[in-house]
């Protein structure tokens, strides 16, 4: 899966930005058998967003998410201007153009903490992952 069509898909980490508190709340929904794990609300700033890297627009990965090959360019000049002027961009997925997004300030985390957000995105990352395979398979 394409990291911008991640990103389209929400946080990894469950958490819910409140931009006039600078806060991360956490909105995580448990994985089912284990401990419910609350972190409240967690400091926060601002960092360039990393999916249009602070462009606020990127390229719609139905257009170039499986790659562009040279051959496709010089076949098509046309394509390869429209593609360079931006003509097949849309707006961030992930930031929804304002070019930065509310991350975590983790010099105000403990290690636990820091281990349950690890092991959340790392949990996200492979539920796609699963997702994407069985598409796949056609299931």
């Amino acid at each position: 899966m394409d990291h911008r069509d991640a990103a389209a898909k929400g946080r990894p980490d469950g958490l819910v930005p409140d931009e006039k508190k600078m806060v991360l709340v956490d909105n995580y929904e448990d994985v089912e058998g284990e401990e419910p794990v609350n972190l409240g609300e967690l400091q926060a700033k601002y960092e360039v967003c990393q999916t249009c890297d602070g462009k606020g627009r990127h390229v719609n990965p139905s257009v170039d998410s499986h790659g562009i090959t040279r051959d496709e360019f010089d076949e098509d000049p046309g394509f390869m201007e429209a593609y360079v002027r931006g003509d097949y961009d849309v707006t961030c997925y992930e930031c929804k153009g304002k070019r930065v997004t509310l991350e975590v300030d983790r010099h105000f985390l403990s290690d636990q903490k820091i281990h349950i957000l690890k092991s959340r995105i790392e949990h996200h990352y492979y539920y796609l992952a699963e997702q994407e395979a069985e598409r796949r398979m056609g299931c």
